[in-house]
């Protein structure tokens, strides 16, 4: 029998025939894009961005971009909200409203990522629950006091918990993408938390500071702690953080129940979205189950001259390729960059993800169908053709996908997924797949290159494009090319 996520992906694709039936989008329905704030006191991140901003205005101040998390938090607290999630341009948008652009990309700039800080043994920032509001870039207090034994036992006493001072958490706005995407928004919501985690973690290594991923945690008793609404508002990932040497090694990530038990949590009456949810969820009435632990190879890479804080206030996704070429050490820079494993231990599930690139226009390849190994960056020709016209039939007509010098499709094996990891293996990998994605994005920029992730395409035709059996979900789809001035 199918697992829930093999079904909820199966039931969230993209077909020609059916694609009309979702409706259109009403403008004048869209949610807020930002929490509301309750009254009362918050801490203003603005000085201490000012500060930076200068110094990158004036490279011979005195003022330094490195900032650590030894007696003070705020200022690189500051940098690392603001470079996660941070407003970064207003631009006009749909229906006549203001659109607020942040740090990290997100389908249809909806946003449905919203971060939350743990804190505690600061002299600047008491103990506390916080959360962060991007439009005022504040912090709003939760709660007051010291609750790292309350996060110790949430996140089933994952050692770095114990040892860090401070923690972000991600959680998703189910519907504030819902609005728009409907079964699919969850999708996205995901990818878009990938996004945003690449950011942090970027920053975090341009800062000298450790960061570990948790995605294993009792997810209802996050939700308590913090004040989300079940059913509207989930906890995706924490991110530990501390000074550089205090946090241990990644332990791998805990899976969720057994299929046919996490089935049974699930509400019928539910969206699909929220069921798959339900069962991804870990139990703290159920047995819990080891975590998956796995390695990745390390990857040779020199990347000194990349600073995450100069690079993503000026991060945009393309809208427009101008069908040229790229050479292929720049594609295999970007790759190698993207997929490096120095710095923070940034995968959830190693080894799970698979990789294909279609090259349309890139010096030194062929066109045609390619499959890449992650762990050694090798590229494995499958098929010689010009995908041209099925990459723009695959991206729903975007030109996108018919101009760009190459696309890279970020797979995987949904049953095979599920066997290590539960149902949550779903989460993982889309979170790890916007990762990978964001991480492009952010070296194109950097080179002055092209890129555009892609969260809509018709599945089972790249499924076809690519030769890969059904049973393999088709998570993301970055496009890199050219960006036509």
């Amino acid at each position: 029998m199918a697992s829930f996520t093999e079904r909820y992906h199966e039931f969230t694709k993209y077909r020609p025939e059916t694609i009309d039936k979702l409706g259109s989008v009403r403008w004048d329905q869209q949610p807020e894009p930002f929490k509301d704030i309750p009254p009362g006191r918050k801490i203003d991140l603005v000085p201490h961005l000012k500060a930076l901003f200068d110094s990158f205005e004036n490279p011979s101040s005195q003022q330094t971009i490195e900032a650590g998390l030894k007696q003070e938090a705020l200022p690189a607290l500051s940098r690392l909200l603001y470079f996660t999630l941070g407003i970064t341009a207003r631009v006009s948008g749909m229906g006549g409203s203001d659109l607020f652009l942040r740090a990290a990309p997100s389908a249809g700039g909806l946003y449905p990522t919203e971060l939350y800080v743990a804190a505690r043994e600061f002299s600047d920032l008491p103990a506390g629950l916080y959360h962060y509001h991007a439009q005022k870039s504040a912090l709003i207090p939760v709660w007051e006091g010291d609750f790292f034994a309350d996060l110790k036992h949430h996140f089933a006493d994952h050692p770095a918990i114990e040892k860090c001072r401070c923690l972000i958490l991600f959680t998703g706005m189910y519907g504030r993408s819902a609005w728009r995407y409907k079964e699919r928004a969850y999708r996205r919501i995901l990818l878009d938390t990938g996004h945003a985690a690449a950011n942090l973690l970027e920053v975090a290594n341009a800062l000298r500071l450790d960061a570990t991923a948790i995605g294993g945690f009792y997810d209802s008793g996050l939700e308590e702690l913090f004040f989300l609404m079940p059913k509207e508002e989930f906890p995706l990932l924490g991110i530990a953080l501390g000074s550089q040497g205090t946090l241990p090694k990644n332990i791998g990530q805990l899976p969720s129940a057994l299929p046919n038990e996490a089935a049974k949590r699930a509400d019928i009456h539910d969206p699909m979205q929220i069921q798959q949810n339900t069962c991804e969820r870990i139990y703290a009435d159920l047995p819990l189950r080891p975590s998956v632990v796995t390695t990745a190879s390390s990857l040779p890479c020199d990347f000194e001259k990349f600073n995450p804080q100069t690079v993503i206030p000026n991060r945009r996704s393309t809208r427009k390729f101008n069908s040229g070429s790229m050479l292929l050490k720049e594609a295999e820079d970007m790759l190698r960059f993207a997929f490096r494993s120095k710095g923070p231990d940034w995968r959830l599930a190693p080894g799970c993800l698979a990789f294909h690139i279609v090259v349309l226009a890139v010096d030194g390849r062929e066109p045609g169908l390619y499959d890449l190994n992650p762990e050694t960056l090798e590229w494995t020709l499958k098929k010689r053709d010009d995908f041209r016209e099925e990459l723009h039939g695959i991206g729903l007509g975007q030109e996108l996908t018919a101009e760009c010098s190459f696309a890279l499709f970020h797979t995987a094996d949904m049953a095979e997924l599920v066997s290590a990891y539960g149902d949550r293996g779903y989460r993982y990998a889309c979170m790890d797949a916007g990762q990978i994605g964001e991480r492009i994005q952010l070296w194109a920029v950097h080179r002055g290159l092209g890129s555009s992730g892609i969260g809509g395409y018709y599945d089972d035709w790249a499924n076809e494009m690519l030769d890969l059996p059904l049973t393999h979900g088709i998570l993301y789809l970055t496009t890199v090319g050219v960006p036509d001035e």
